[in-house]
């Protein structure tokens, strides 16, 4: 039995274009399937967390990126659930980036005819995060969305630009194993996944199932248009080339902020999350 957690209101009337093909297609393969709809915050994670207390294993995610992380924050034992996902939100950085197809009936199909595959998460203090964990512009970016009356990616980037010009930094204390550093940063990102804020990639080398964490960080110094140079290779993908980023890979980080600060979890703001964060294996994931 498929359960499959809906979200209606992801990426505006994609995600019930999707689910009546995603019905259509199980009806006529005579698969069984129950649909359960999430009609507030944190309906998601209540339903996938009932379920899978009651021993139901098999998950797919309709919704977009929020959605998958509601999910996943729902799981009572990653490793002991199969996750689907079919893309249908506004971001589907997650997706996008490992492979997953943006067609619902291609996305179902790797569902019903593949295999999942043991595919890494992050446990950051007691949340789970499937894509990127971040401190610094991008939670500026993301509450200046919540705020804003523009749609979809247009207004992440709108809000993106504006940010640039009024975002002062952020002092964090990094702490890895034996690596100790404080840095000014415009942006810290502890990285599964390796794109977010709707196709801006922040970690082109990261691989979802090689059990490696990967921390990103880029320096907010030398005023204004080295920011903005620094805005541009972001959005060329090209980061990681950057003089001010630094790049490692671990298994655990630890990011001590000099003044309390909120932090994003696949596009979700949290105030309080502790940023200590740790590569989790085990989950299956059709991929």
């Amino acid at each position: 039995m498929y359960h499959i957690i809906f979200n209606p209101v992801a990426g505006k009337k994609k995600a019930l274009k999707n689910l009546r093909i995603v019905e259509r297609v199980l009806d006529e393969r005579g698969i069984q399937f129950q649909v359960h709809q999430s009609r507030e915050e944190r309906d998601a994670l209540n339903i996938a967390r009932e379920l899978t207390v009651a021993g139901e294993n098999e998950l797919i995610v309709l919704g977009g990126d929020g959605t998958l992380h509601e999910v996943l924050n729902g799981i009572a034992d990653p490793t002991q659930c199969r996750l689907g996902l079919i893309p249908s939100g506004t971001g589907n950085d997650f997706a996008e980036k490992i492979g997953v197809p943006m067609d619902a009936e291609k996305a179902l199909a790797l569902i019903l005819d593949g295999e999942a595959k043991e595919t890494d998460y992050l446990a950051v203090g007691d949340k789970r995060c499937m894509n990127v964990a971040g401190v610094g512009m991008d939670v500026e970016v993301l509450e200046r969305c919540k705020k804003g009356k523009l749609k979809g990616k247009i207004k992440y980037l709108m809000s993106l630009i504006q940010c640039l010009f009024s975002f002062k930094g952020c002092r964090i204390e990094i702490i890895s194993g034996e690596r100790k550093e404080t840095r000014d940063v415009l942006i810290g990102a502890a990285c599964n996944g390796a794109q977010f804020g709707g196709g801006i990639s922040i970690c082109p080398s990261a691989v979802v199932d090689d059990g490696k964490l990967n921390v990103v960080t880029v320096d907010c110094i030398g005023g204004k248009w080295k920011i903005i140079k620094a805005f541009i290779t972001l959005m060329k993908g090209k980061v990681l080339e950057y003089p001010l980023t630094t790049h490692f890979t671990c298994e655990s980080v630890r990011f001590v902020p000099e003044k309390p600060c909120a932090v994003q979890l696949d596009g979700e703001v949290y105030t309080d999350v502790t940023f200590d964060v740790r590569l989790c294996k085990g989950l299956l994931f059709y991929r």
